[in-house]
C-alpha cells in the first residue's frame, strides 16, 4: 500500500492536471495545420491516434482513410465536441483495395450504414463496389472483416474484433449482451444527448451466429469435403485429450493389453436446477442452430425418447433407492409452473472435469431415470472405448457404478461399502465431484439463459462449455504435472504407513484380508464384501425401528396395556431423551449469547426456549401416566424453581426417578437399551468430529494465508469444538443413566427396593 500512498500524498495533483490539460488544445495552439500549414477551421483531434496535434479537415480526412473507425473530435474555442467520420467526408469503399477507385460504387440502403466496433457505435458512409465481377454485399463486408446483421441490403455490420472481444468476454466475465452493447453505445456518447442508434437486436443476432461459425470452425467443419451438412452429433465439442479416445489416443489393442485399465473412461452424473428456462418462445420460433454438434443432445430425439419413455414414478423410484436423495425428490416438488426446463443434466469426464460431447439435456421435472438414462447412452455413443469400468455386461461394454464421495455419506453404511470410489479397484483418489465444482462456472449464465428461447439457451451453453473445455486443455499440462507432484510423496507415504501397519499386525491376519480384498475385487456380486460396516451395537435409529415394531406386535397380540392413547411405554422414554438433546443443544446456544447479541439472536432463543417449555409441560402429563409417584416427587421444595431455565428444568427419567419413586421395569429396561445406544452414537459422532477437527488444523496449518482465511478457519474450528464438547456430555449422561440401570439390574432390584438406596455414579473421563 505504500506506493499508492505516496501516491495520493506527493503525485494526485500532478496527474489531475494533466487529465485537464488533455481537455484542451494543451501544445497545440498553432491556428495552422502542421502537416499543411493552412488555417484551422475548425481543427480536427482524434482520441485513438497517437498523435494529439490539431489537424485540418482535409489532413483528418486524408489520415484516417485507413482508420475509419477512429474517434474525431473537432475544436469549437472552448472545448471539444465529438463528430461523426462521415461528416468529414470519409467513405469506406469495400469491394477494392485501399486507395483503388470503385467505377461504380453502390452506397449502402438510404446511405445510413452503422457499424459496431470496440471504439463504439458508428454512423459511416459505406460504398459497395458494384462492378461487373463484384461480389455480393455480405461477402464484401466479411472480407473487410465486418460481419453483416442481414443477408439482404445489409446496412449494419460488427466488425470482428468486436465479436471476438465480446465473445471472450461473456465467457471469462459472464457480462450479457445488454450489458456490453450499452457500454458500447456509452463509448460513442456518455452524456445522453445524442443517443446512438439502436442495434441491439441485431448485435444479439450477430452473436449467436459468431458463436455457431466458431464452433463449426475450430471443429474443422470448414474443411470436409462433404460440407457443414455432414456434420454429425458431438463433432465440434472440444473433447478431453487426456481420455480414452479410439482412433486417437488409444493403442488398436487397448483392450487386450495387461493394463487395459488404463484405457477406462471415468463419468460422472449430475444435475444443475440453477439452469432453468422460463416457457418462453418455442423450437419453432427460436431453433437452435447447432442441432447436437456440441453437448447439449440432438432435441428432435431427445423429446421423442420423453415422450415415448416418460412413464416413470419418481416416488415409486425414490422408495427402491437406499436414500430419497433431494434430486430424486425434487422429481415430486411443485414450483415447475412457468417452468420450460427445471435445470439440466450432464455426463461429464470425473477426471479431468470436462464436458462430453452430446451428454446435456433439459430436465422437466427434477432428475429423473429416463432423461439421465438417454444421456448416458448419447456420451456413450461419443468417442467411448468399449471397455470402461464395472462389473456388469451391456452392449459389449462394461459398467462400474460408485457414488462420488460428498453424496456417498448421504447413504447408508451398505453403499459406502460397495460404492466408495476410494475402494474400488484402479479408481485412485477419483472422488468424482469434479461435475460439482463445474457448475459454479456456468452458474453465472443462468440469469440471462433463464429468459431465452430455447435455441439461443442450447447454442449459448455449448459455447460456454466449449470455452470451458478449452480453457481446461491449455492448463491440462501444468495441472496433471501439479497433481503427478503431489500424488508422488503421499504415495510414498501411505505406503510407508501400510508397511508399518502391515508389520505390525500377524502375517496369517494380513494374508486372510488380502484374499478377502482379491476375491472381492474379482466377483463383486457374489463375493464377501471385506469393506462392509459390522457395527458392535444398534443405533438409536435402529433401535427406535425394533421398538416400534416390538410394540405392534404387543397390540396385534393383545398385551399391550394401553396406559395411554398416544404414547407406549417405548416412545414415552423416546420422547424424553428428545428433549433431552434439546436442552443440550438449548444449553449451548444459550451460553453462546454474548453482552452484544442482536435483538433477533435473542429473540430466537426465548422462542425455542417457549417451545421447549411447552414441550415438557406435554410430556409432563404423559409422565405422570407411566410413573404415577413422579408427582410427589415434582411436589418437593428441592423440586420447585420458577427460575430455571428451559433448557435447566430436570425430566426426571427413569433412571433418575427410580431412587425416589416406583417405576416399572418395563420402562427402565427400554431407558437401558436407548441409552447404551446413545453412548454408541455419541462415540462414534465424537470419533468423526475429531478427526474432523484433525483435518482442519492440518489444512489451516498448510494452505491458509491471510487474516480473513484465518479468522474464518477459526470459526469452522469453533463449531467443531462446540459438537465435540456436545457429544462428550451426551455419552456422559448416557454413562451416567447406565451406571444407575446396571446396578439396579446387578443387584437384581425392583424399583419399590430403590427407593430406599441412592445408586452412586461413577463419571467417565
Amino acid at each position: 500500500d505504500r506506493p499508492l500512498l505516496v501516491w495520493i500524498k506527493n503525485h494526485v495533483s500532478k496527474y489531475l492536471g494533466e487529465l485537464l490539460r488533455l481537455e484542451g488544445r494543451g501544445d497545440f495552439t498553432s491556428p495552422a495545420c502542421p502537416q499543411c500549414a493552412l488555417p484551422l477551421t475548425p481543427g480536427y483531434r482524434c482520441d485513438d491516434c497517437e498523435d494529439c496535434a490539431l489537424y485540418c479537415t482535409v489532413c483528418t480526412r486524408d489520415n484516417h482513410v485507413r482508420h475509419p473507425l477512429h474517434r474525431i473530435k473537432a475544436w469549437k474555442g472552448t472545448h471539444f465536441e465529438r463528430v461523426p467520420m462521415k461528416s468529414l467526408g470519409v467513405r469506406v469503399q469495400l469491394g477494392h483495395p485501399i486507395g483503388e477507385k470503385c467505377y461504380n460504387p453502390v452506397a449502402a440502403h438510404a446511405d445510413n450504414f452503422v457499424l459496431l466496433d470496440n471504439h463504439g457505435i458508428h454512423e459511416l458512409g459505406v460504398d459497395f463496389c458494384g462492378c461487373e465481377r463484384a461480389t455480393s454485399f455480405t461477402t464484401q463486408l466479411l472480407r473487410n472483416r465486418w460481419f453483416p446483421a442481414t443477408t439482404t441490403e445489409p446496412k449494419t455490420a460488427a466488425t470482428f474484433r468486436v465479436l471476438e472481444t465480446f465473445h471472450l468476454l461473456s465467457a471469462q466475465s459472464k457480462v450479457s449482451a445488454f450489458e456490453f452493447y450499452t457500454s458500447l453505445a456509452r463509448r460513442s456518447d456518455n452524456t445522453g444527448t445524442r443517443k446512438a442508434k439502436d442495434r441491439y437486436p441485431s448485435f444479439l443476432i450477430m452473436i449467436r451466429e459468431w458463436r455457431h461459425l466458431k464452433l463449426m470452425k475450430r471443429a474443422g467443419r470448414g474443411n470436409d469435403p462433404a460440407g457443414l451438412s455432414a456434420t454429425a452429433t458431438g463433432d465440434c465439442a472440444v473433447e478431453c485429450p487426456a481420455c480414452p479416445l479410439p482412433g486417437k489416443n488409444l493403442p488398436a489393442n487397448y483392450a487386450d493389453v495387461e493394463k487395459s485399465w488404463l484405457y477406462r473412461l471415468y463419468l460422472a452424473i449430475d444435475a444443475n436446477f440453477r439452469l432453468k428456462r422460463k416457457k418462453v418462445s418455442s423450437d419453432a420460433v427460436d431453433p437452435g442452430l447447432n442441432h447436437g454438434y456440441a453437448f447439449f443432445v440432438e432435441e428432435a430425439g431427445y423429446k421423442s425418447h420423453l415422450e415415448t419413455w416418460d412413464k416413470d414414478n419418481p416416488k415409486e423410484a425414490s422408495e427402491k433407492l437406499c436414500n430419497t436423495h433431494d434430486a430424486i425428490k425434487l422429481a415430486n416438488v411443485k414450483g415447475a409452473a412457468g417452468l420450460a426446463a427445471s435445470g439440466v443434466a450432464t455426463i461429464d469426464c470425473s477426471r479431468h472435469d470436462m464436458k462430453r460431447p452430446c451428454s446435456v439435456g433439459d430436465l422437466q421435472k427434477g432428475e429423473r431415470f429416463v432423461n439421465v438414462d438417454y444421456l448416458l447412452n448419447s456420451s456413450l455413443e461419443q468417442s467411448a472405448p468399449l471397455n470402461k469400468y464395472g462389473y456388469t455386461s451391456y452392449n459389449a461394454r462394461q459398467f462400474g457404478w460408485c457414488v462420488p464421495m460428498f453424496h456417498i455419506h448421504a447413504h447408508r453404511d451398505r453403499c459406502r461399502s460397495v460404492y466408495s470410489p476410494y475402494l474400488l479397484r484402479h479408481w485412485a483418489r477419483t472422488n468424482g465431484e469434479g461435475v460439482e465444482r463445474g457448475w459454479s462456472m456456468v452458474n453465472g449464465f443462468a440469469p440471462a439463459t433463464k429468459e431465452m428461447g430455447p435455441g439461443s439457451r442450447r447454442d449459448m451453453l455449448d459455447s460456454v462449455w466449449a470455452d470451458q473445455n478449452w480453457v481446461r486443455i491449455t492448463k491440462l499440462a501444468a495441472t496433471l504435472l501439479s497433481r503427478i507432484k503431489g500424488a508422488v510423496p503421499e504415495r510414498d507415504a501411505h505406503v510407508a504407513a501400510f508397511k508399518d501397519l502391515n508389520a505390525s499386525l500377524p502375517a496369517e491376519d494380513s494374508a486372510k484380508w488380502e484374499r478377502l480384498v482379491a476375491a472381492w475385487e474379482l466377483r463383486p456380486t457374489t463375493a464377501k464384501n471385506p469393506y462392509d460396516i459390522h457395527r458392535t451395537h444398534v443405533t438409536q435409529s435402529a433401535l427406535r425401528v425394533v421398538l416400534a415394531e416390538e410394540d405392534a406386535a404387543a397390540i396385534k397380540a393383545g398385551k399391550e396395556a394401553a396406559l395411554h392413547e398416544d404414547y407406549s411405554a417405548s416412545t414415552f422414554v423416546v420422547a424424553g431423551l428428545e428433549i433431552e438433546d434439546h436442552q443440550r443443544k438449548l444449553k449451548a446456544d444459550f451460553a453462546a449469547l454474548g453482552d452484544h447479541s442482536t435483538d433477533l439472536a435473542r429473540a430466537k432463543v426465548l422462542e425455542r426456549q417457549n417451545a421447549l417449555r411447552r414441550k415438557i409441560d406435554t410430556w409432563r402429563g404423559v409422565q405422570e401416566v407411566f410413573v404415577p409417584g413422579i408427582v410427589s416427587v415434582l411436589a418437593q421444595p428441592s423440586n420447585v424453581d420458577e427460575s430455571l431455565q428451559a433448557h435447566e428444568v430436570p425430566l426426571h427419567l427413569p433412571s433418575a426417578a427410580c431412587t425416589q419413586a416406583s417405576v416399572s421395569s418395563v420402562l427402565l429396561t427400554h431407558e437401558f437399551r436407548l441409552r447404551q445406544a446413545q453412548a454408541y452414537d455419541a462415540l462414534a459422532d465424537l470419533r468423526g468430529h475429531l478427526e474432523v477437527r484433525a483435518y482442519v488444523f492440518r489444512y489451516k496449518d498448510q494452505h491458509v494465508r491471510g487474516q480473513r482465511e484465518h479468522g474464518r478457519s477459526i470459526d469452522i474450528i469453533k463449531g467443531i469444538e462446540g459438537k465435540i464438547k456436545m457429544d462428550a456430555h451426551r455419552y456422559r449422561t448416557a454413562y451416567a443413566a447406565l451406571m444407575t440401570l446396571a446396578m439396579l439390574r446387578s443387584r437384581r432390584l425392583d424399583p419399590a427396593t430403590a427407593l430406599t438406596r441412592r445408586c452412586s455414579v461413577p463419571q467417565p473421563c
